[in-house]
């Protein structure tokens, strides 16, 4: 086994001994808002909801909360195999949701999602990718607000129509992916008006032109240290301020291989092919074709979608969220924390427990099936 992989699993072992933080109270409104959100949703939004069991919000998987005053702040569920509508009644709900992260499942009506959340004025960072199957993409006059927002990513989506014009008012933007669409068009001038903007995709799809340059110029040096990008089409690096540096505190990320990619954060080592870590930093990623989201995860192997933070991954095709799982084998689905899933096809939500062979459904705590 791997030296590296082995101290993380040393690591999770010892984090495992230590008790649970005490959940912080949830807000009312939030409750009623998350639960209407699962609620509108199928397939994989059954085990979320068998999952989001009590009243402690806060405490539940893919959730975040401000421990000061419950309120919830971030939502994280990619890849969890949700599917319908997105609810964005449901979602307008959490007043103080600053991240919203519900990349890579089987959602829909992007013009209806959006026109809900736009209410969300606290949001920071949005990321949709690999939804919506083609929609159109709202155009002119359809959308306003989002002028907090910072991150936008809606690639891989197939989605149709131009570059839209209320994304002008997304002053704050830093990083805007619209990748792997179907746009069609003209590049706005308006793009080169965005102060902030330090990374900008829009490979992949048929526009014409370049990107314009404004009085105030485009500046493409002296970007957020440790950001990376291989294989970009169209890439913008910007000066100046900005929360992605902070949050980088200039440190490096080192990739090798092909076509892997490090859309923001640091102190990440990529290795092997088409892996993307979307946000966080310090994880070890190696295979080919992982989605990392999150921070302190390894991950090895092929084909997995992994989020939260101080996961350690192997084998394939695994969709892993929370915190502190260790899982092996081939197409488990685990969420929660310090659980250890081996074998293949397993199901498991909650925590502490021990899941081996195939093809079981686990959900509760301090269960050990074989």
């Amino acid at each position: 086994m791997n030296p590296m992989v082995k101290c993380c699993l040393l690591l999770l072992f010892l984090a495992g001994l230590l008790p649970e933080a005490r959940a912080t109270s949830c807000h009312p409104d939030d409750l009623h808002a998350l639960r209407g959100f699962a609620g509108n949703l199928s397939r994989g939004a059954v085990l979320l909801r068998a999952a989001w069991s009590g009243a402690m919000c806060c405490g539940w998987d893919g959730v975040g909360c401000d421990g000061a005053n419950g309120r919830v702040t971030s939502l994280r569920l990619p890849g969890r195999g949700l599917v319908g509508p997105i609810p964005g009644a449901s979602l307008a709900g959490l007043a103080r949701l600053e991240e919203l992260d519900l990349g890579y499942n089987s959602l829909h009506n992007i013009s209806g999602a959006l026109t809900m959340l736009r209410g969300c004025q606290n949001l920071i960072t949005l990321i949709l990718t690999k939804n919506f199957g083609g929609e159109e993409l709202p155009d002119d006059g359809i959308i306003a607000g989002f002028k907090s927002l910072v991150v936008l990513d809606l690639g891989d989506c197939a989605l149709k129509g131009k570059v839209p014009e209320w994304l002008s008012q997304c002053k704050n933007m830093e990083v805007l992916d619209l990748s792997r669409n179907q746009l069609v068009g003209t590049i706005p001038s308006w793009i080169g008006r965005l102060d902030h903007l330090c990374y900008l995709d829009l490979s992949n799809n048929t526009l014409v032109g370049e990107v314009p340059k404004s009085s105030k110029g485009l500046n493409t040096s002296g970007c957020s240290p440790g950001i990376s990008f291989t294989n970009m089409s169209l890439y913008l690096k910007r000066s100046g301020r900005s929360t992605l540096r902070r949050q980088l505190k200039h440190a490096p990320n080192v990739i090798a291989g092909t076509n892997n990619v490090v859309r923001s954060g640091s102190n990440n080592v990529v290795a092997g092919n088409d892996n993307t870590i979307i946000i966080g930093n310090n994880n070890a990623v190696s295979g080919s074709y992982q989605v990392v989201y999150g921070n302190n995860h390894v991950v090895t192997g092929d084909n997995h979608v992994v989020s939260g933070s101080n996961h350690a991954a192997s084998g394939s095709h695994h969709v892993v969220i929370g915190k502190h799982n260790i899982v092996s084998g081939t197409h488990n689905d685990v969420g929660g924390s310090k659980n250890i899933v081996s074998g293949s096809n397993n199901v498991v939500s909650g925590s502490h427990n021990t899941v081996s062979g195939k093809n079981h459904f686990v959900t509760g705590h301090n269960k050990v099936v074989t």
